[in-house]
Formats: structure tokens, sequence, C-alpha cells
């Protein structure tokens, strides 16, 4: 029973992951963002610029990286990101619900178990509470929502 409901809630949980990330292969989804709103930028080399987006051309983009201007061209670009935090609460009750669920099947057995024995069952009411306040805690992360990646990684001519 135990090995189900951990199997269970490892698929829902990845099934949920990989169904919030569609991937995107058009530059132009590059008009949905808005001046200083906070973006990612991973080029070919995997290397990260996180910044406050711009502008973008049909050649690059360029985001405020802490003082500086920076810009990556088009053709160096494996993917953009934009920080998501519009789903926060949705993605918290979810949590709580799943990692509470999971927390009572998974102690509902000792707590049977041991109910005609006179013993309380407090360590099941903490496991019950674990499981609420963890799924709350992972749901509060905040997720990246791929607005661009590039079909297939481009290195550039200067390796």
């Amino acid at each position: 029973m135990k090995t189900m409901v951990l199997v269970l809630f490892s698929l829902l949980s990845t099934t949920t992951f990989t169904l919030s990330q569609p991937m995107q292969a058009s530059w132009d989804n590059l008009k949905q963002l808005r001046p200083g709103q906070k973006v990612e930028v991973v080029d070919a080399k995997m290397k990260t610029y996180n910044g406050k987006f711009a502008s973008f051309t049909d050649e690059a983009i360029t985001i405020h990286e802490g003082k500086t201007d920076v810009t990556v061209p088009r053709a160096d670009i494996v993917r953009v990101s934009v920080r998501d935090n519009s789903h926060r609460t949705r993605n918290m009750l979810l949590g709580a619900a799943i990692g509470g669920g999971v927390a009572i099947a998974v102690t509902i057995v000792p707590l049977v178990s041991s109910s005609n024995e006179g013993n309380g069952c407090g360590i099941c009411v903490a496991g019950i509470a674990a499981g609420f306040g963890g799924g709350t805690a992972l749901g509060m992360i905040p997720g990246h929502r791929t607005i661009y990646r590039a079909q297939t990684p481009k290195h550039s001519a200067s390796n």
C-alpha cells in the first residue's frame, strides 16, 4: 500500500511538472515580455543570464543584469524563461492537498492497527501535518515558464 501511494504521488507530480512547461520555438513569443520583467536566458554554452528584460530584435535579446546591459545573440540562445508567480496560490493548495492526502493514506494503517490498544496516534497527526506543510512549501516555490526554446542548440563560431 505504501509503495503504491508513493508511485502514484511520483507519477502525479512528474506529470504536473512536465505538462506545465510546453516547449516553445517561436521567437515572436518574446513579444509578450514587458520591460523590467524578470527573465532567464540560457546560451549554447549553458551560461545563464538572470536579469530584467529590456528589449529584443530579430537578432538578439537585451537584459539588464545588475547595473549592466547584456545582449545575447539569438543564434546563441537555447532558452528564454520568465519567472511565473501567477499560479503560486493554486500550486500551494494542490501541494497541500497531495501532501496531506499521501500522509493520511500512509498513516491510516498505523492508526487503525493501534486504535483498539488505547494508544493515541500523535505520530500520525504529526505525519499528516508534515505532509500538508511539505506540500504547501513545495507549492510556494516559484517556477520558470519557458517562452522560447531553440529547436536545435546552435553553437557560436567563437568556441
